[in-house]
């Protein structure tokens, strides 16, 4: 028995984690009333509220759906919830909670991502945790979590390090360097101080 399954950011094809679905049926394109998708960088995240979000359809057995759950963090970090399409099909959709995204940008459009282009596997890797830290607040997130983030930021060069370090400043409430400045996943910008990302990895 197939489940339908609506998704909207790196399951889609030609994105990063388009393989977790390898061999299930694409049903076409799709869009769901009633969410705001947000741009976290390397991946998105639809909440409920007054918006459209768009995306692709996909039939999956059982097991594939139970990967699915552990790719999202379900229900942890995204809780999958059965809804309407506008199309009038029910689906399981991947949304997050309003306060993870309360100091992202929302996507106007619905579409991630932003530039239309493939985000690199290698920073969704990177900042697969990115989604936790936000959920958490600063005092009480995993130590382990926190730690493997600014490592990986160290490491990082060019896009792939504005990217982390945003993502890092964002999960730990630091001021932006630009109070109203933001940034795309098609062109990056360094919304935090180098300095004050570094005072914080020194301090984990």
């Amino acid at each position: 028995m197939q489940e339908l399954v609506f998704v909207y950011g790196t399951l889609r094809r030609g994105q990063a984690n388009h393989g977790w679905l390898a061999g299930s049926h694409w049903l076409g394109e799709a869009s769901l009333r009633g969410a705001v998708l947000h741009d976290l960088g390397p991946f998105p995240m639809a909440v409920p509220g007054d918006g459209l979000v768009l995306g692709e359809l996909y039939g999956v057995d059982a097991a594939t759906l139970a990967q699915l759950d552990r790719l999202e963090g379900h229900p942890r970090l995204y809780e999958r919830h059965w809804l309407v399409l506008e199309d009038g099909r029910e689906a399981w959709v991947y949304l997050g909670r309003p306060r993870q995204v309360r100091f992202v940008p929302a996507l106007a459009d619905g579409r991630w991502p932003p530039g239309g282009g493939p985000i690199s596997a290698a920073v969704v890797r990177a900042c697969a945790w990115v989604v936790a830290l936000l959920l958490i607040p600063p005092a009480s997130a995993p130590a382990a979590d926190s730690l493997a983030l600014c490592r990986a930021w160290l490491q990082s060069h060019g896009p792939e390090r504005v990217q982390l370090g945003n993502a890092l400043g964002a999960a730990h409430y630091l001021t932006k360097d630009v109070r109203l400045r933001e940034s795309s996943a098609d062109q990056p910008v360094a919304l935090y101080r180098s300095s004050d990302l570094q005072q914080l990895c020194r301090s984990r």
